[in-house]
């Protein structure tokens, strides 16, 4: 370097170090205007680091000032410097390789890491691509070794599903932040936001006794050694506590303890709105309504401006809050409308319920709209101490009765994983060597004669004479593979209940003694109509509760919970259960099969793809995984998880379809090809689905030699002949092909018929419903309307191209109809011209309702639902499909 370079540099490095100490004082925009300074003095003198450097503080630094925008916009451009050296270099073309490298290691993790959490406040935390932007930085510092900063990334995950409205999964994120050790290779101490985020949990939940012990923790955490940021922490923390504190009747204590902490108007907006939001609940407390919507209506405004999402999904909740207690009911709901269409855009469930809440129970007077979890008559008590004028000596503070709640996260560090119990571990044991002995005979014979005298060889150790507990425990696990009838089972359960009398506060036992009634209760209900479903649920509740470590223990209440139908504490015990052992897939699936049962496939994923880059080595992890990306359309992601389900064993029917259809979806249009023919190496159980992705492939080639003679034959196919796809595996491949027709640059004289195909066959996707309506004008007053629609079937209904497989029997369906129209007579008129297209005889209008909504947009048909059969439906053989071209 030249001497003026070398001043350059010793300029921008003073200037660095200003920053940081205006961003430690929280003096975050003067921080942001010195970042901002040495950001342009970088590129004006080519120093790519220090430009790098410039963004990463102009990053950080941006959250607190409430605009997002301009963060997420620095946040791309560090990435991409950070990925491509080629640009880095076009700032400093002799640009150190080395430097650059360490640079990118330690960068890379952060810069993900800011970026999800702009894109999360701009567009809201459950939106799409948000999962994915978690997942994508997660895997960064894997690559990068940066492990401890896996915690951010767990951290926003808990705001992802905190939107989501799944609270179970935000206390296990936020339980990842409380497994600090001091001293440990980990150098990041969260453990303060992890009580604050719990703290928050429980006030929406109106735990304001929990929530305010909660944050006692998270305030002394906050001044711990390894805290970044100390005073930013504890200011956030007392800000959450001033509300807390109100909630309680109770005066606030911020600005009394730490007004000397606070910065300058303008400096941190984050806090400002943060001190803002409790003004407002304190003059609603105080009976001053019109103080608070005041002070509500000009952050709302502001942050609408800014685009802070997130944000302004709080604030509007509380002005509609606030009007709803002055009663003015028709302004609240002018306000819901807007806030109803954003929350359902970004798919943040927790908005759509907690707006709910205020008006199911506008009496209430739910100031902060929590979720309400104690019962009515504590509702109504806690209601006069809003807007009373005795508002200092009453209180909205609600009791906390949650007894049972396991899941609760609590102050304390979360244990370490548990193991399996498959096998005894290595402590020696009386019966040890027994039991070992009696598991490899098991294995090795299925022999009755020998089942039966190992079976006499179990119940002739006396529940009296074990003096082990996990010798008992392994007993009664063994137990259930011996039994091989009812007098036996009988003979089992008794002896097992002795067991359990001599060790009634072993968790291990408990649990298998629980698993072994409920196998009996489900396999022979009339001879164990004793063993009653609530004697079985507190031996399992019982077991979690004594050993919080044991994940087998967790993973037998959840399989009992979901054989129950209790699906909510089935997924509790799996989450813990997974959180104990991430390479089990007794464990991984079941759970990720809980989140895909309740629509909620992007966290299916991340169990599944947490347990694979841990290391599991089961194929059908690595299967599942690929196939919920499929469902997910994450085709980058689904490739990965077939190549590892191929380097974890071979492949089978189907897998190299997958990977056709996935390498398809990326653009490799001649790799998929070749997975088709690898396929069909495999014993395929038909052709169709091959023939389909092959016609994509060659249409995205441009070989239309090849293309015209393989549509002309997809389309002579009977679709009621394919009886190895479900409809909706057939659904989505046939309009992963109309999509490639239109996408294509050149016009293919198939369309049309490929449309009227799938029109009447009842397949036809939206888009082609939406580019219809776009070419008709805009309407001010359109309402959206269903119709339910009945349709006979004439004679020659079997062999129509209308007809799928299963349906040949039909002698009609129903079917729905969605579509958007200025009047019910419009809505009739459309639905009958395109039902009047899929049959030879004439349909029915069964009901047809509007939604009562008026809506500015194109008239037309919106969506034509799927089809059913009231009186002969014919089950489908799928016993060699994969779950998702049987269940999606």
């Amino acid at each position: 370097m030249t001497d003026d370079i070398n001043d350059i540099v010793k300029q921008i490095e003073t200037q660095d170090q200003k920053s940081e100490e205006h961003f430690q004082n929280c003096q975050i925009r003067t921080a942001m205007r010195t970042a901002k300074e040495t950001t342009r003095l970088a590129k004006t003198h080519q120093l790519a680091i220090h430009y790098m450097r410039g963004l990463f503080d102009q990053m950080r630094f941006g959250h607190g000032l409430l605009d997002p925008q301009a963060t997420r916009d620095v946040s791309v451009e560090l990435v991409l410097l950070l990925e491509d050296e080629e640009a880095a270099r076009r700032i400093e073309p002799s640009l150190d390789q080395g430097h650059y490298n360490w640079v990118c290691s330690w960068m890379s993790s952060c810069a993900y890491d800011n970026l999800a959490e702009a894109t999360g406040m701009m567009s809201g935390y459950n939106s799409p691509g948000m999962h994915e932007c978690i997942s994508e930085g997660i895997q960064i510092c894997r690559q990068t070794g940066k492990m401890e900063c896996v915690k951010c990334f767990r951290e926003y995950a808990s705001d992802v599903y905190l939107a989501s409205e799944d609270f179970a999964m935000v206390r296990h994120q936020c339980q990842s932040l409380l497994e600090y050790r001091k001293g440990s290779n980990d150098n990041k101490d969260r453990r303060w936001s992890g009580h604050h985020k719990l703290a928050k949990v429980l006030l929406l939940e109106g735990r304001v006794d929990r929530a305010l012990e909660e944050l006692k923790v998270a305030l002394e955490l906050a001044g711990e050694e390894d805290v970044y940021l100390k005073r930013r922490s504890k200011l956030l923390v007392q800000a959450t506590r001033d509300e807390a504190l109100l909630l309680a009747g109770q005066p606030r204590q911020l600005r009394a303890e730490s007004s000397e902490l606070i910065p300058p108007p303008g400096e941190w907006p984050f806090l400002e709105l943060q001190l803002a939001v409790a003004d407002s609940l304190e003059a609603l407390m105080e009976g001053n309504v019109s103080k608070a919507i005041e002070i509500l209506t000009g952050w709302d405004r502001k942050l609408t401006e800014q685009n802070c999402l997130k944000d302004w999904f709080e604030v509007r909740l509380r002005l509609i809050s606030a009007y709803l207690i002055s009663q003015n009911e028709k302004r609240a709901s002018a306000l819901a409308k807007g806030l109803e269409a954003k929350a359902h855009e970004s798919q943040d469930y927790l908005t759509v319920s907690r707006m709910a809440e205020l008006f199911d129970h506008p009496e209430s007077k739910n100031p902060t709209a929590s979720l309400w979890l104690e019962s009515d008559h504590q509702r109504s008590q806690s209601v006069d101490s809003v807007t009373s004028s005795e508002a200092e000596s009453q209180s909205v503070q609600q009791d906390d009765q949650s007894e049972n709640q396991t899941d609760e996260a609590s102050a304390s560090s979360a244990e370490s994983s548990g193991e399996s119990d498959s096998a005894p571990d290595d402590t020696d044991t009386p019966l040890s060597d027994f039991i070992s002995d009696a598991m490899l005979r098991l294995r090795e014979s299925e022999d009755p004669a020998i089942r039966e005298q190992l079976l006499e060889d179990f119940l002739a150790h006396d529940p009296n004479e074990i003096s082990a507990p996990m010798d008992a425990a392994y007993l009664v696990h063994l137990s259930q593979f011996l039994v091989q009838g009812p007098d036996q089972a009988r003979r089992v359960w008794q002896w097992a209940l002795g067991i359990l009398d001599e060790f009634p506060d072993h968790a291990k036992t408990l649990s298998v003694v629980a698993t072994l009634g409920h196998y009996f209760r489900t396999a022979d209900p009339a001879n164990f109509n004793d063993i009653l479903p609530d004697q079985l649920m507190d031996w399992f509740e019982l077991s979690t509760k004594l050993d919080l470590n044991d994940a087998q223990n967790y993973a037998r209440a959840g399989r009992f919970y979901a054989e129950e139908g209790f699906a909510g504490e089935s997924e509790r015990c799996f989450s813990r259960a997974f959180r104990l052992n991430r390479l089990d897939a007794s464990v991984v699936i079941p759970l990720a099969d809980q989140y895909r049962d309740s629509d909620r496939p992007r966290d299916a994923l991340a169990v599944l793809d947490l347990s694979l880059r841990e290391g599991a080595d089961d194929q059908s992890i690595a299967w599942e995984a690929a196939m919920t990306s499929l469902q997910l359309e994450q085709f980058d992601s689904m490739l990965t998880y077939l190549d590892r389900f191929l380097e974890l064993g071979e492949a089978q029917t189907w897998t190299h379809y997958y990977r056709a259809v996935a390498l398809l979806h990326q653009g490799k249009h001649e790799e998929s090809l070749k997975e088709l023919d690898f396929e069909l190496q495999h014993d395929p159980p038909g052709d169709f689905h091959l023939d389909l992705i092959r016609l994509c492939n060659l249409i995205a080639l441009a070989r239309h030699g090849e293309v015209n003679a393989l549509f002309e034959a997809v389309l002579d196919r009977k679709l009621s002949e394919v009886n190895y796809l479900s409809a909706n595996g057939l659904s989505r491949l046939m309009n992963q092909l109309w999509k490639t027709v239109i996408d294509a640059p050149d016009d293919y004289p198939q369309q049309q018929r490929l449309e009227d195909r799938l029109l009447v066959a009842g397949l036809i996707p939206e888009d082609y419903f939406d580019r219809i309506r776009m070419n008709t004008g805009e309407r001010t007053n359109v309402q959206l309307y269903r119709a339910h629609v009945h349709q006979p079937l004439s004679e020659s209904w079997a062999d129509s191209p209308a007809c799928l497989v299963g349906q040949q029997e039909w002698n009609d369906y129903e079917t729905d109809w969605g579509v958007l129209a200025e009047n019910e007579e419009q809505a009739v008129n459309l639905i009958l011209t395109y039902q009047s297209k899929c049959s030879d005889l004439p349909a029915q209008i069964v009901d047809i309702e509007s939604d009562e909504q008026e809506y500015l947009d194109h008239p037309g048909i919106v969506w034509q639902g799927a089809r059913w059969s009231t009186a002969d439906l014919n089950d489908l053989e799928m016993d060699d499909l994969p779950e998702d071209e049987i269940d999606e």
